[in-house]
């Protein structure tokens, strides 16, 4: 939490050396807190001799010191002279990530001098701004820059040098649209003769790895995945949840099939799906194995095998049980079917690890599993060659459904290199905004060591809220198989790296 306080307030770590010299308490990653007058003269003489990490490290531990003076009461947010200091040493520090041409995060740095920018007077405003608009244009992120530099002129309207800039700015900025223009121009032309019959190329056989996928779409039902992709199809309403979280899961498999160039359900037709961190609410309550089993034609058994029900941590860092936890019955369960085919769910209460230790053991030989409730055509299933049922282990494929990685990155550590080290094709659905993970999962499973196959993806089939539509789940997939597990060791030291990127994570 203190690490994610000064992430906020401009206290990035310094990644690498910090050019010697170091007055630091000798703790690696630490940065030492030091009186502003001192930091600042300090950052100083290290940035004229061209140190600009330890400059930068110097003038973090000014900004240390002005959080610690925060902290001493809410009068001190409106205390201008602290709001003064920190917008210098902010700005001191993105001026030296300008110099090593890391311009986004002198961006950034800008962005936290002006966190209080109501308790500072105009002169500094528009200092502040100037660089921001500077480090927006060393970017070429000109629109940007522009609106920055109108920004600074509402704040002091006669700012000859941002006018200046405005005026050199804008004269780059149509010469920049003319050139995308005339470079979008020159790539639809060649986009003609070879390009065509490579483009339908490449189409007719993104068409032949969604027929290996296995899954096979109702026309009269379901999204045209082909015309969705190319944005010839608009994508479901996401009202019905259920449609919305069991069509996810077959796309899924689907995009799996286009990117890793085959099939993950092989040619058996049996297939096992594994829902790591399940809950009551969603896949239990959402899930439709048979609306999946219809659109999965060559599968004659699936299983889904639902591992979790551990409830979430609340804002006041307690764990809430899941709602159904004790009216859940642990076990294996068959779902009614017709025509010899038929689905089993596992419920399985607790993480992976322990999962792995109960029912997703392979279970030894003897008699099939009891069910109560078999139907018909599963009990007809299990004679016809299943009387020995085992679970799948590893699954087919397995997914991790809106599994907020940035508040259980450690919580998932096991279950995600145990996927990894048995090449388990993965998918982790996520949500939109406000939720972070469209903006950040992708890295966080690269901390993690999983190699993505399929980058973030849109699904057809979100979960819309009702009262607000913009609001998804199901929103988007990531994907990863094999890679190299991060070890447990390393655990918390990539966390504070994250961290020290601007990421979220606990």
């Amino acid at each position: 939490a203190l690490r994610a306080a000064l992430a906020a307030k401009g206290y990035d770590i310094v990644e690498g050396g910090d050019d010697s010299d170091s007055d630091d308490d000798g703790i690696p990653g630490r940065i030492p807190a030091l009186e502003p007058s001192v930091a600042r003269e300090k950052g100083k003489a290290a940035f004229e001799k061209g140190k600009y990490d330890k400059a930068i490290k110097c003038w973090q531990g000014g900004l240390k010191s002005i959080l610690s003076s925060l902290c001493a009461g809410p009068q001190a947010l409106g205390d201008q002279s602290l709001s003064e200091l920190d917008l210098t040493l902010n700005l001191n520090i993105a001026m030296a990530h300008m110099k090593k041409q890391d311009y986004d995060m002198a961006d950034r740095s800008v962005d936290k001098a002006l966190a209080r920018r109501e308790a500072l007077p105009p002169h500094l405003i528009t200092k502040a701004l100037y660089r921001k608009a500077s480090a927006q244009r060393a970017m070429h992120r000109l629109e940007e820059c522009l609106a920055t530099l109108q920004d600074l002129l509402e704040v002091e309207p006669g700012n000859t040098a941002g006018k200046q800039m405005q005026q050199e700015v804008d004269r780059e900025y149509k010469l920049q649209c003319r050139q995308q223009k005339r470079n979008m121009k020159k790539m639809f032309d060649q986009i003609s003769g070879e390009d065509k019959k490579e483009a339908e190329r490449q189409r007719e056989e993104r068409r032949e790895r969604r027929a290996r996928s296995g899954v096979v779409w109702l026309p009269d039902e379901d999204v045209d995945s082909e015309a969705f992709e190319q944005g010839a199809a608009p994508a479901n309403d996401g009202l019905d949840w259920g449609l919305a979280l069991s069509r996810t899961v077959l796309w899924s498999i689907e995009q799996l099939a286009l990117e890793l160039g085959q099939g993950v359900l092989g040619s058996t037709s049996r297939a096992s799906a594994w829902f790591i961190g399940a809950s009551s609410t969603c896949e239990l309550r959402w899930l439709q194995p048979m609306a999946m089993l219809k659109r999965l034609p060559s599968i004659d058994l699936l299983e889904l095998a639902l591992v979790g029900f551990l409830g979430e941590i609340g804002p006041d860092n307690k764990r809430e049980p899941d709602p159904k936890v004790d009216s859940l019955k642990e076990g294996m369960r068959p779902v009614p079917s017709d025509e010899g085919r038929g689905a089993v769910i596992h419920l399985v209460k607790g993480t992976l690890e322990e999962a792995l230790q109960k029912q997703l053991q392979p279970q030894p030989e003897g008699p099939a599993p009891a069910f109560d409730q078999a139907s018909p055509a599963v009990a007809a299933a299990f004679e016809a060659g299943l009387g020995d049922f085992q679970p799948m282990v590893p699954p087919t494929v397995c997914f991790i459904a809106h599994p907020q990685l940035h508040r259980y990155f450690s919580e998932f550590h096991p279950a995600v290199s145990w996927l990894i080290q048995q090449n388990v094709p993965t998918v982790v659905i996520g949500a939109s905004e406000p939720d972070p993970s469209w903006k950040q999962d992708e890295a966080l499973l690269r901390a993690l060591g999983c190699d993505i196959v399929v980058s973030k993806r849109e699904s057809p089939y979100p979960m819309c809220l009702p009262d607000n539509p913009d609001v998804k789940k199901c929103n988007h997939i990531i994907a990863f198989r094999g890679g190299k597990a991060l070890d447990r060791e390393k655990l918390v030291k990539t966390k504070i790296d994250l961290l020290a990127k601007d990421y979220n994570v606990r």
